[in-house]
Parts: structure tokens; sequence; C-alpha cells
């Protein structure tokens, strides 16, 4: 494949396909909803695209404030058609713009929005109370609409387009560390990266796909929609609410369709094994299922080898589960694949990695199970790197994960010291010449294979010891019942205490015994990690504030608390302390 840009593969496999289906949006019960095929999506595009110029002119920004549906398919694309930069942002809820989807319009500064009408409704209600944004164009499209208008009518003007060098779109960071900051993705960047995704999984041309991540997301935009798109694939979208409800649906639809690659969170893997009860009643056969990609956050040992386990009978082979591990700042994917047998789990000692260190476990109590994110990719180069000195680490230490490639970004929108400090970052000796990404996630390397142990700046350090806030929060919320379904975070207050909220499951808010889990979650840590937890505090369902990924945002909960902002269940307020509103520990 040598296309450079999305203009010239559209055409391209137009041209190829035709009538073929690209794109299915699937709704309730799976039922097809919304269709495009590949002529479809470049014709009705090319016609969108001339209505955009209409508002601004080439090289501006347009924001996409969509739900999951094609409408986003052909308004990204149009974008290109028409030399604008696509800039996916979070879409409303209860009837207004988000702060995320505001903080992003004030730092990019959007010459027009583009969704449907509740959402340009919602867009230009917040606008209106922005200076800088009150002159931006507000554009409402509907799929359906579109279809009816522009499927049969001719193209009469030739679309600008972008060369290679050109930036493909802005994509939003999370923000579950700071303020989301805008990846600036060229067309060289992206197609980088389709290909290395390409051969990582060892995707057929022509595969189809199944994804339900959001399309602001880039899990969503590229993984789910511009792969199986530079692959000449089919591609089945479902609402990311569809799948949290019912995941059954997820499984058959990949089921149904035959598809060959899927994927999601950890969370999502999780999901099935809670109702695999519920998704035994369907009839599936998951055979033709190769790559079922785990990515976005934590991959979990137990998680892997118990959803192995429990679908292995409906004909999962547990070698299609495809650890990876990706980014924003790297346009996607970092790594995955390999030649080892999927998927890789090694058993280290957790008090060794405490210390920054891979050794093997004293004994049983010792032991920490980690999975392999899989290797480099074809193209680049990691580098694992003491974040202190700057110099390249052994394959026994933890460090700092860095990244070189060609799909790897120049910076941030109009933010060159962030740029400079994350995307052009140098090590010692003979790498010298290489330009490095600071992910900011630590790790370590053993046998050409990666694996994730946290973030730097997340890192608790207890006593000189390494603690990772996941694994405290998900021993405390397996210490109880009513605890697994919400939301954690553990943070350090002060010198060394160590504090944890933990969401209380919406069923059981008002007969849970804060007492009991108190002491549950302290013996669990005390018996897992030798540490006391200062303060444990219990709060109402979706209090703990997350990225729009479902990313836990520590810090910003960690100023939540030391305001006196969080949600504390009420029954749990301490009588000795003014402003705690903790369970007494």
């Amino acid at each position: 494949m040598h296309m450079k840009s999305l203009n010239s593969l559209a055409r391209h496999w137009a041209q190829l396909r035709g009538t073929a289906d690209a794109f299915i949006l699937l709704g309730p019960d799976n039922v097809e909803k919304e269709r495009l095929s590949f002529h479809d999506l470049h014709h009705v595009s090319a016609h969108l695209a001339q209505e955009m110029r209409s508002h601004v002119p080439a090289g501006a920004r347009v924001l996409l404030m969509f739900e999951t549906g094609l409408a986003f398919v052909l308004a990204f694309f149009a974008c290109h058609r028409a030399g604008l930069i696509p800039v996916p942002v979070v879409p409303i809820r209860k009837g207004r713009m988000r702060d995320a989807a505001i903080s992003v319009a004030m730092d990019c500064q959007p010459g027009l929005l583009v969704g449907p009408a509740d959402q340009v409704a919602a867009a230009r209600q917040a606008f209106a109370g922005e200076s800088s944004l009150a002159s931006a164009s507000l554009m409402e499209l509907e799929f359906s609409s579109l279809m009816q208008r522009y499927r049969d009518e001719p193209i009469r003007a030739s679309a600008i387009g972008k060369d290679e060098t050109a930036i493909a779109f802005l994509q939003y960071t999370s923000g579950s560390t700071g303020a989301p900051k805008g990846v600036q993705v060229s067309q060289a960047n992206l197609f980088a990266n389709l290909e290395m995704q390409r051969l990582a999984m060892k995707n057929p041309w022509g595969a189809v796909y199944v994804g339900w991540a959001p399309l602001y997301h880039d899990m969503g935009l590229i993984a789910n929609i511009l792969e199986p798109f530079y692959l000449g694939g089919q591609c089945i979208l479902m609402p990311p609410a569809q799948m949290a409800q019912s995941p059954w649906l997820w499984l058959k639809a990949i089921s149904t369709y035959r598809a060959h690659t899927s994927g999601g969170s950890n969370f999502a893997y999780d999901l099935c094994i809670a109702r695999s009860r519920r998704i035994a009643q369907e009839t599936l056969d998951l055979s033709c299922w190769k790559v079922a990609f785990n990515s976005a956050e934590p991959v979990r040992a137990d998680t892997v080898q118990e959803f192995c386990e429990t679908f292995r009978g409906f004909g999962f082979n547990s070698e299609a589960m495809f650890p990876c591990y990706g980014m924003a700042e790297a346009t996607l994917l970092i790594s995955g694949g390999g030649e080892q047998r999927r998927p890789v789990i090694t058993k280290i000692s957790r008090s060794g990695l405490a210390q920054g260190l891979v050794e093997a476990p004293r004994d049983a109590e010792d032991e920490k199970f980690l999975v392999g994110c899989g290797c480099a990719l074809t193209g680049e180069r990691i580098a694992i790197v003491d974040p202190q000195n700057l110099s390249e680490l052994p394959q026994a230490r933890v460090g700092e994960i860095w990244v070189s490639g060609d799909h790897i970004p120049a910076g941030y929108w109009q933010n060159e010291l962030a740029s400079a400090d994350t995307f052009h970052a140098h090590t010692g000796g003979l790498t010298r010449q290489l330009r490095y990404l600071r992910t900011g996630d630590l790790g370590f390397m053993r046998d050409g294979e990666i694996y994730i142990t946290g973030r730097i700046k997340d890192v608790l350090i207890v006593r000189g010891r390494n603690v990772y806030p996941q694994d405290l929060e998900r021993i405390a919320q397996r210490a109880f019942p009513g605890l697994g379904e919400g939301a954690a975070a553990a943070f350090q207050v002060g010198h060394e205490r160590l504090a944890l909220v933990v969401e209380v499951d919406r069923s059981l808010r008002n007969k849970f015994d804060g007492a009991a889990a108190t002491k549950a979650i302290r013996e669990a840590v005390m018996h897992e990690f030798e540490l006391s937890l200062h303060e444990i505090g219990f709060l109402a369902p979706a209090s703990i504030p997350l990225t729009t990924s479902g990313k836990v945002r520590r810090s910003e909960t960690m100023r939540r608390f030391e305001q006196g902002q969080l949600s504390f269940l009420q029954a749990m307020q301490a009588t000795d302390r003014s402003n705690a509103h903790m369970e007494p520990v």
C-alpha cells in the first residue's frame, strides 16, 4: 500500500471496492441502523467538503461533535477532502457542552463546528459565552439527510485535499495527568502507524473489525475506523453504552460478522466475564476472532486468563488475546505482537519492583504477575530510560518508556514548550541522533517484550518504595462486596500519608457497612503491600473524575479531596474531623 493521504486512499477503495459496505452502524439488539459503501463515502464526503468550505478557509480547524454514527465518518473524510483539520471532541451530556469539549475549542480556536441538531444547539449556547469562540460557524449534519441530498448528485468541483506532510487531525489527549493537549498527527504519522498495526496484528487486507470505543478517542478513531478502512475492510460500529449495558451484543457482532479483529480496554473483558452467564444464552462462534486487542488501561493477568478460559467453549482461541500499548502522542500503537506465543504473562518480585528492579520472586507472597504488551513495531525503537539522568537502562531495570519512529508526531498544537519536553527528547551515546517521545509511562523490557508498570506522575513513593496506585485500588475494590463496579483512586496527602477513595455500588449505597469495608480494605492492603492506609473514603457512584476515555484522574481526585469537593456518602462522615467526610481509620 503506497497511499500517502486519506484522500488518495478513499479514492483508491472507491474505485476498487465500489458498492461494498465500508461501515455499518448497529442499533439496539444489533439491528443495522446505517450503512456506508466505499463509493458513497468518497462521493458524499466530496459534496460535504464543498459545503464546509463555504463556511471556512483551508487550514481551519473543524470540531466534530457526534455520538457514534456514520455522520462522523462522513464529516471526518470531508474535512480531508476540503483541506481542513478535523478535531474530534466529546459530545454533549444532558443537553450541555462538556467542559472537556469547551477546553479543546478554546485551545484550537475552530472556525466551524459540525454535529447533529442537539450538539449544535449546545455548542451555540456554550460559544455565546466565550468571545473567542463566538465567531465560529455552526453546521447541523444528519446522516440520513446527507445521503438523500448528495448520493446521486454529481460532483461539480474538485477538492483541495491534503498532502502527506499536512496535519491529518488533532487528537486531544484525555487529560489524565493534566489539561488536554492537541497532538498534531500528520498524514505521514498516520499512515506509518496504520501500516505498523497491520504488520503487528497480522491483519489481512479486507479484514472485518467490530468496534465500540468512542469515535472521539484515539482507539475509536484509528483502531476501529481508519485501520479497517486502510485495509479495505469492513467496520461494524456500535455505541459504547450499548456494549457497556449488553456486552453480549459485542461478542454477538463479532460472531455474526465474522470479525477478524476487535478489542477494547481491560474493563471490557472484565465486563464479559461478569456477564458470562447471560452471554452463554447466545449462540456464539468466536473462532473467527484472531486479534482481541487489549489496551487503553492496565492489562490484568487475571482478566486475560479468566477471559480465555471462560470463552474457550465459544471457540475463542487464547492466542488471539493481543495485549498492546499505545497513546495519542504516538498516533496510536506503540507495541504489540511479536514471535512469542500470546498472551505473555511473566512472574516477578513485588518487592523488587518497588525498588525499580526486575527480579524473580522470593516466595509465593512476593509474586506479581504482569502481562507483556508486545514488542517494538516495525520501523520503531523503544528505549527504557532513567527519567532523572536520561541514560538508557538495562533490561532488568524499570524506567520511563521512550519511543522513536515515523509515527511519532512533531508536537502539540501551538504548545512549543510542552512539545519540546515530550516529543524531542534525546538520550546519550549512539542513539543521540534519534528524536524520542517521552511517554511518561514506566516499564521494562525482557526478551524484546515490553511490560508497563505505571505512570511516573501517579507513582506513590512510601519509605523509599515505589507503590503503584492501580495495584492499591484493585486490591481495595476486591476486599469488600459493592466496591468492584465503580472507580477508585489512591494518592498521597502530605508526606507519605496514603489516602484511598472508592465508589460504592449504587444498589448498596443505602445499606453499605463502611466500618466493615474499612477494616477489610486495611487488612487486604496490609497483607498485600505491608502498608497502612491513613484515610479511606467511600463515595457515591460517579464521584471520581474520569478522562473522556474512562481513566481515573488521580491528580484531580486528590485536588477535590483536599478542597472538600468529593461526594462522600453521608453515613461515612467522621465525627472528629471538621472537613474530611471520611470513615475514621
